[in-house]
């Protein structure tokens, strides 16, 4: 499932990039369609970045969970 999530904050940097370049670079920003289509791609790519974070804080938590469990097991023993 990490893998989801990885390839969809590639996709949401790649958004924000082409968002930045196309208001940077280029003259499109200075019209109205312009200004929603760059509004739109950093938008959508910042909202496809936000889930990968909390993924990996999760994987990280389950797996220090997983390594103390292990721990007091062998403290048992």
């Amino acid at each position: 499932m990490s893998k989801v999530f990885k390839v969809m904050h590639m996709l949401g940097l790649l958004f924000v990039g082409i968002g930045a370049c196309l208001y940077l670079l280029t003259d499109v920003s200075n019209e109205i369609s312009g200004m929603m289509l760059v509004a739109s791609l950093i938008g959508v790519g910042l909202l496809i970045m936000a889930p990968y974070p909390v993924a990996l804080v999760i994987e990280s938590a389950q797996k220090q969970q997983t390594n103390e469990n292990t721990k007091s097991d062998e403290k048992t023993k």
